[in-house]
């Protein structure tokens, strides 16, 4: 039956594109929204024998660290997220609730970034098919327009239908009466060290360097406007997380840019 209604639509690729959007905001992203009130469920991977729980972060080095709790030699291909779906859950038990609890952050305009290039050209040069953002809320940002057009209707998003690979850090990690779902929050600015007392105390193997997207520095994506727009979005987590300085950083950076451009032009001029 299913593959009738699909050889029909087929036939007129804007209603099978219609019917595809259709499918999954009936089917997934609306049950979320009810039984979860937001797009995106938390997910916790819970590993028993080593009594931890991971708050999985995406783009926060995620694949790395879950490469960690499994012993076998993962490919960078996205194929740890299957290997570990029977540790995958929403919620927790609560003798589980003893176990140590952790994730990780990052500097929300370097994580952004990182995403935009992540999901529009490493996975479309990987051969993927279909990409990441191509059906996500009817295809609101399945075209790449640019990084600019990119922040500026990510920013438009309440958090409750943002992307996991998006959403508010903050939001994820504290719930709605400011209590902490983990125990120890580390920074993916200082990865290593950060995961080096976890890996030791709970004996889990080596953290390899997955989804390198190849990106330029990640200052030079944006403009002054898309910072702060960035910014205030991420307000939450700039201050509770300490990357205000990096902020500050960015807008220094592109003022001097901006400088040096209009210099150039005067003298081309």
């Amino acid at each position: 039956m299913k593959a009738k209604i699909k050889k029909i639509l087929m036939k007129s690729p804007k209603l099978y594109t219609v019917a595809r959007y259709f499918y999954r905001f009936v089917f997934f992203d609306m049950i979320n929204l009810i039984r979860y009130k937001k797009l995106e469920k938390t997910e916790y991977i819970i590993v028993p024998n080593k009594s931890i729980i991971y708050l999985n972060n995406s783009k926060v080095a995620c694949s790395s660290i879950k490469s960690t709790f499994i012993d076998e030699s993962i490919p960078d291909d996205y194929s740890i997220h299957n290997k570990i779906k029977n540790l995958r859950r929403e919620y927790y038990t609560e003798e589980e609730s003893n176990y140590f609890k952790f994730t990780f952050v990052r500097n929300p305009f370097d994580r952004l970034v990182s995403c935009y290039e992540s999901k529009y050209r490493k996975d479309k040069k990987m051969g993927k098919q279909k990409l990441h953002f191509d059906e996500y809320l009817f295809g609101y940002i399945k075209k790449d327009n640019g990084f600019e057009d990119f922040v500026r209707k990510v920013v438009k998003l309440p958090d409750h239908l943002a992307d996991r690979h998006f959403q508010s850090q903050y939001n994820l990690i504290y719930d709605r009466k400011g209590k902490s779902r983990v125990d120890f929050i580390g920074k993916y600015e200082n990865l290593t060290e950060d995961f080096k007392d976890i890996k030791d105390q709970y004996n889990l193997r080596d953290l390899p360097h997955f989804n390198n997207t190849g990106k330029r520095n990640w200052m030079d994506y944006y403009n002054i406007d898309t910072a702060r727009m960035v910014r205030k979005k991420y307000a939450n987590e700039i201050e509770k997380f300490g990357y205000e300085e990096e902020y500050n950083i960015l807008i220094e950076y592109l003022n001097k840019k901006e400088n040096r451009n209009k210099n150039m032009n005067k003298i081309t001029s």
